[in-house]
């Protein structure tokens, strides 16, 4: 009944601390803590016959748990390696709340992946279903870890669950799969409805740009198709992606990196060197490499690589 009540009260002020918050994807260079350790992981868990585990990367920050029955908040790692734990609100919440955090890689990323081939063969263990399990059987191993550490047993201390994006859906799944496992979830723009041929975002795009930003995005994409055509290694080359051979994914490479201004409330450092540029006569696709080389890839940290 305590450990309920203790939810309740989390789940309430946790709302409350959150609606001044800002979620940054790119805070996540700065760690509290990036010291790892492992957990023996199952590999399928649907098989009744396969028994193979494999080690999955796993962090924790402990400075701020109130003993004995603080909550713990477990915070989802998504589709990227997990270098540690980021100091940002979840960190402040932590202080608060008295809360130890823990945050688990997802499988098949940065050092948590089974095989180390990715071959269609092995591919076929990573899916969301998967995952969720993963963080089913992680939060059990936590909890009797932390029993042992305190000399107790059969205690339950209060879990709370955080994600964003993909990890943000994980997070409302998790919590509707697993009721008993934890009191509540954040999903911070959490992707639980997937379309097909999501075209919206395009348009959301367009609206926040504005119509002049918006005009002059749709000239580069113009010239920058004409200019694949005639000399499509010239201008892979002013981009500095040159490893983007195919065409395709050069474009998505391109669309991405005027998509992560508005997403990520940054419009200024596009549109305004764009609109500078076109007012002066200048090249807009030479303005648009220098924004995407200066921001995109030097800034927000994009690996161009991973395109291909």
């Amino acid at each position: 009944m305590l450990v309920f009540i203790g939810c309740m009260l989390l789940m309430i002020n946790v709302g409350d601390a959150l609606l001044t918050s800002r979620i940054n994807r790119m805070s996540s260079s700065n760690y509290i803590t990036n010291d790892a350790f492992w957990f023996n992981q199952t590999l399928d868990h649907f098989s009744p016959y396969d028994h193979r585990k494999f080690q999955q990367r796993y962090y924790e920050y402990l400075d701020s748990f109130r003993i004995p029955d603080g909550p713990i908040f477990l915070v989802i790692c998504g589709e990227s390696a997990c270098g540690g734990i980021s100091n940002d609100y979840i960190t402040v919440l932590a202080k608060k709340f008295g809360a130890a955090l823990v945050t688990l890689e997802h499988r098949y990323y940065g050092k948590s992946s089974p095989f180390k081939s990715l071959t269609t063969e092995n591919l076929k263990f990573l899916s969301s279903k998967q995952a969720l399990y993963d963080l089913a059987a992680f939060r059990q191993f936590y909890q009797e870890s932390l029993n042992l550490k305190l000399n107790r047993t059969d205690i339950e201390n209060p879990w709370f669950v955080f994600g964003i994006s993909y990890a943000g859906a994980l997070s409302a799944w998790f919590r509707l799969k697993f009721p008993h496992l934890t009191c509540g979830s954040l999903a911070s723009s959490g992707v639980v409805n997937a379309i097909l041929g999501f075209y919206q975002y395009d348009q959301q795009m367009g609206e926040s740009a504005g119509p002049e930003c918006k005009a002059i995005l749709q000239e580069v994409t113009q010239l920058v198709e004409q200019r694949l055509e005639s000399n499509g290694e010239a201008l892979r080359t002013e981009f500095g992606a040159t490893v983007l051979k195919i065409d395709g994914d050069f474009m998505y490479f391109l669309a991405d990196a005027a998509a992560v201004a508005f997403q990520y409330g940054n419009p200024d450092k596009l549109c305004v060197p764009m609109i500078e540029a076109k007012k002066a006569g200048k090249d807009v696709v030479g303005a648009y490499a220098k924004y995407v080389k200066e921001y995109y890839v030097g800034s927000f940290g994009v690996n161009i690589e991973s395109y291909t």
